[in-house]
């Protein structure tokens, strides 16, 4: 990091005290030289949250989250390094230089007047929805048992004929037509020279980010409607871009924190739809979100990790239901989640349940939901030619992958028990699968090589060692790039598992290739608006005492983890963001 933004950086705490930032949040008790409270980023009973002012630091000794008041705000707002550093120095009354702003003038500009445009739409939806022209929407809602104490609450709204009508309102609101476009509220059409609304004739679901921010939409057509008959399509969501990084949302997001404390027994429920999760907070299920029409994301089951809770699969018990189950589950157990599956009744969902006044029929299915891979066993020993020697092969080797996923050596024993005994194969056969074609014995399931990385954490896995070593190359080069001339026989050429990591070390060859210089501060502004941004931030804060030597000491280690950790089935890597285990973090200790 460059000494211009380490110094800015620098000035912003000596003048904005972390536990000032955090107490906007958390409600923070002092015990001795540091503060205590309820941990902000996953549901707890008892503090584990803890504020160190001394080094302008938190850590939360139950989730792992840590970092500085930069990490923070950007963590609990959901917004990226540089637009979280703009909301700091705006607070400390320091003004935020230009070269270190989230992009140029124009395009800071352009979200702040999206970020307005969609605030406004959303009002305009609500508003709509209470007039004559949605008498249609209204009955529908009603019909589907919806009261309008639902209608508030997820500020539902309606999306008229005219599509016009929200340009008009949204102007007259001084809204911009250039913050329409770029919250992707209207669509251009050169032969007009207008705009028109993305939305019509559609009932209009707000989505908002963790920090209850309306980042997008999703419409969905009325039974009988023209879009209906025209066979569009029944859902359509706001463009995908960087306001609406559709891949990484949840539907009820914003209320999963506090379904987390008030139902601090209660699972995550992940449904599919607006509607369930709508219909499954009013019947009392605070934990209930769901998937923007699209399949689960390893974003998804990262975020879903943090709350430390089981994750009940509530999804249609139709064959693309079971797909996507499948799928979904194999993510989340990489992430180390609890995951079962509720089973449902044919042609049910779980918005059909709560308005035939079913709920309790549905708390009863959550509490006897199944483990995933017991379900998974379930159906494959349902299948009539199970003992077919091909059909078996094809069951055990799946299972065998999820086996392999875990991280968790206990679930991965009893699985492997449970598989062998409900398929009627030996755990020898088992193992091969498992492990096929190798020496080695994965962290999974079977005892553990030798660790190979010196800085190896004793219970990671041999992905997660990979993942670790992978990015304190990184972390090296860019903190001190000057050690890239050491190594560029090495690092011209070399290629990282990780994606991520893999990106950022392309932009670093890009811009010695073109002449430019690169440094932390640089990838961070390049990344800004990228899946990386998230990585950088922590990067930042991991700075080794002696780049170079850290970097020849990971080059050294890494063909040794590689070959350890591509033992294992290539689908079973883990591609965590999940830094505070993996990097040096800031060192705060419990007994301080």
């Amino acid at each position: 990091m460059s000494d211009d933004l380490h110094n800015f950086i620098d000035d912003l705490k000596e003048r904005l005290p972390i536990e000032s930032v955090v107490a906007q949040k958390v409600q923070l008790t002092r015990k001795g030289n540091r503060f205590w409270g309820l941990c902000p980023f996953h549901a707890e009973k008892t503090p584990s949250f803890t504020v160190h002012p001394t080094r302008n630091a938190f850590k939360c000794f139950g989730c792992g989250a840590g970092g500085d008041a930069i990490t923070f705000v950007r963590e609990i707002e959901g917004l990226e390094f540089f637009e979280a550093l703009r909301v700091l120095a705006d607070q400390a009354g320091l003004q935020l230089p230009a070269k270190f702003s989230s992009g140029n003038e124009e395009q800071r500009g352009e979200r702040e007047q999206a970020r307005e445009a969609l605030l406004q739409a959303r009002a305009f939806f609500q508003a709509c929805l209470t007039r004559s022209d949605a008498t249609d929407a209204r009955k529908y809602l009603l019909d589907r048992s919806i009261p309008e104490g639902s209608w508030k609450s997820f500020h539902i709204g309606w999306a008229p004929r005219d599509r016009q009508a929200m340009v008009r309102a949204l102007r007259d609101k001084g809204v911009t037509d250039r913050g329409m476009l770029a919250a992707g509220l209207v669509l251009e059409d050169e032969r007009q020279g207008v705009l028109k609304a993305r939305f019509w004739e559609r009932l209009m679901f707000p989505v908002a980010d963790a920090g209850d921010r309306t980042v997008g939409f999703g419409g969905r057509f009325l039974p009988g409607s023209f879009a209906e008959q025209k066979q569009m399509g029944k859902y359509i969501n706001s463009p995908e871009g960087p306001i609406f990084p559709k891949r990484r949302l949840l539907y009820g997001l914003e209320k999963l924190q506090a379904g987390l404390r008030n139902q601090p027994d209660a699972p995550v429920i992940l449904s599919e739809g607006y509607l369930d999760v709508i219909q499954l907070h009013r019947a009392g299920f605070q934990t209930a979100v769901a998937a923007l029409g699209t399949a689960i994301t390893e974003d998804h089951a990262r975020r879903l990790a943090r709350a430390e809770r089981p994750v009940v699969l509530m999804l249609d018990p139709d064959e693309a239901g079971r797909r996507a189950a499948a799928r979904a589950g194999r993510l989340m157990i990489m992430e180390g989640i609890d995951v079962r599956i509720a089973s449902l009744p044919d042609g049910q969902d779980p918005a059909d349940m709560v308005a035939s006044g079913r709920t309790e029929e549905l708390s009863e299915r959550v509490a006897d939901s199944w483990d995933i891979l017991r379900w998974r066993l379930d159906t494959w020993s349902r299948k009539a030619d199970i003992t077919v020697p091909g059909v078996l092969d094809k069951a055990a080797k799946e299972i065998a992958e999820w086996i392999a996923s875990t991280p968790s050596p206990v679930v991965a024993e009893t699985w492997a028990n449970q598989a062998c005994a409900t398929l009627g194969i030996s755990e020898n056969a088992l193992r091969r699968l498992i492990h096929p074609g190798s020496g080695h014995k994965g962290a999974s399931y079977g005892d553990s090589g030798p660790a190979i990385s010196p800085s190896k954490p004793s219970s990671a896995s041999p992905e997660e060692v990979l993942l670790r070593n992978e990015r304190e190359i990184l972390v090296a080069v860019l903190h001190d790039p000057s050690a890239y001339s050491r190594f560029r026989d090495v690092l011209d050429t070399l290629q990282l598992q990780d994606s991520v990591t893999m990106k950022i070390l392309d932009w670093c060859r890009q811009q010695r290739e073109e002449g430019h210089g690169f440094d932390l501060e640089q990838a961070l502004i390049h990344f800004r608006q990228d899946e990386a941004g998230n990585l950088l931030d922590r990067l930042r804060q991991g700075r080794p005492d002696d780049p170079c030597l850290a970097l020849e000491r990971a080059l050294d280690a890494l063909p040794g983890n590689r070959e350890q950790a591509l033992a294992v089935p290539t689908e079973t890597q883990v591609e965590s963001d999940d830094l505070q285990s993996l990097l040096r973090e800031v060192p705060i200790s419990p007994n301080d």
